[in-house]
């Protein structure tokens, strides 16, 4: 049995914190490759769960294990951004959600080479990776010429699961019968400001269409809830005589919570005007959940708002089973740059607002036909990414690292057991 060490912000209410839950859970779904120990990380300024999930309890029993562990691990499994990975295994595995924009720094470039394996959530993340490459100088011979480093180690993509969650009812006292949903923090890369303007221009004069929005700045404490409340009547300002309403949840929901937002019979749809996902859990969950989605056809999400198929000519092709949001690759807004992360010259999507327009009015319209295309989309994603293949995929990837012994101990005693032969 190899000794497998976790670190990441496996506590936290992120999506790197669930990113890092689900290799947990990969991971114990074979208790007889591997003895799991976790070292928690922070991520951001986001909160941190102690409790809510069946996992919670092994969680902290493998942090408490670690803390008395000595020597090497056989293994890690590191979630989080490529900058923060290091050597402390025998083997390294790197696993992030990737990037949203279409450039990683020469710090992740590097960062990948450092690694033996990297894993990452979606083919966007992947295709980026590859393409980026930079041309570095020596400094300790600046006259020498610049060298080009590019990524070249083995990537290979995961997603993540369907779950099976059994809705909780919040109790909403919601005024209309149509509602579109959206859940997004509220900073510069989800722009949650154009989803909500452009809504209200859009149904203003209508009293039964609502949007609910599912939010926070970083938090789910009291500040947090005032500034974000105080964003959103900026927002709203201008549309002071709207008849369309908009509801703002914040604070910590449990999954039961949150599930029942995409399955409630007044949400009809999920909308986003992203500017780009490492994958896009949200309108993962809306999706198999049997939404209809509008969405901008660019980045990690796109993975599973297509349907996939052999035509009879023997070549693959695939049918898209949403509404496409029309858009521009556009220079990431200087004020956003984030060194080493979010770099100058890089480019992410701009939805087109007409186009976005277009397509809330078109879902409102011909809602049974795009909640027919929803359920086609649900049907085959639940296949695609079920939990038990996002599992196997993990462990395979681990043991291509890291392979099991040619034979277990264990396993050879129980052989030998089985084998003798009783005299009396």
């Amino acid at each position: 049995m190899r000794t497998v060490l976790i670190k990441g912000p496996i506590l936290s209410r992120s999506g790197y914190g669930e990113h890092t839950r689900l290799v947990y859970r990969s991971l114990k779904s074979r208790p007889d490759l591997y003895d799991i120990y976790i070292e928690p990380t922070v991520w951001g300024t986001t909160s941190w769960s102690f409790s809510g999930t069946a996992d919670t309890e092994e969680i902290l029993r493998c942090i408490k294990k670690s803390e008395h562990f000595r020597g090497k691990y056989n293994l890690s499994l590191q979630v989080m951004i490529p900058n923060e990975w290091q050597n402390i295994a025998e083997k390294n595995i790197g696993v992030t959600a990737g990037i949203e924009t279409d450039k990683a720094s020469a710090l992740w470039v590097n960062s990948c080479n450092q690694v033996d394996k990297i894993i990452v959530v979606s083919n966007h993340a992947k295709n980026v990776f590859e393409n980026s490459k930079h041309m570095i100088e020596n400094p300790q011979n600046p006259a020498a010429p610049p060298v080009e480093i590019k990524v070249n180690n083995e990537i290979e993509v995961i997603g993540y699961p369907v779950k099976n969650i059994d809705p909780a009812s919040l109790d909403l006292d919601l005024k209309t019968n149509f509602n579109f949903l959206t859940v997004a923090q509220a900073g510069p890369r989800k722009c949650l400001d154009a989803t909500v303007r452009w809504f209200v221009e859009e149904f203003k004069d209508n009293e039964d269409v609502g949007l609910i929005v599912k939010s926070n700045l970083s938090k789910n404490c009291i500040i947090d809830r005032r500034q974000l409340t105080h964003q959103f009547r900026q927002y709203l300002a201008p549309f002071a005589d709207r008849k369309c309403k908009i509801y703002l949840l914040h604070g910590a929901l449990t999954e039961e919570e949150l599930h029942s937002l995409y399955v409630m019979d007044s949400t009809k749809a999920y909308v986003t005007t992203t500017h780009g996902e490492g994958f896009g859990l949200p309108i993962f969950e809306a999706v198999y959940s049997g939404l209809p989605v509008l969405a901008p056809a660019w980045s990690g999400h796109v993975d599973f708002l297509y349907k996939r198929y052999t035509k009879k000519n023997g070549k693959n092709d695939k049918k898209p089973l949403f509404s496409k949001v029309k858009y521009s690759l556009e220079k990431v807004q200087e004020h956003v740059h984030w060194e080493n992360i979010i770099i100058p010259n890089s480019r992410w999507a701009f939805s087109d607002q007409k186009s976005f327009k277009k397509g809330l009015r078109n879902i409102y319209e011909t809602h049974g036909h795009k909640k027919k295309l929803a359920l086609e989309l649900k049907e085959y994603i639940e296949q695609e990414f079920a939990e038990e293949k996002i599992h196997n995929k993990y462990v395979e990837a681990v043991n291509s690292v890291y392979p099991p012994e040619v034979f277990e101990v264990s396993e050879w005693l129980k052989e030998i057991e089985n084998n003798i032969e009783v005299h009396e």
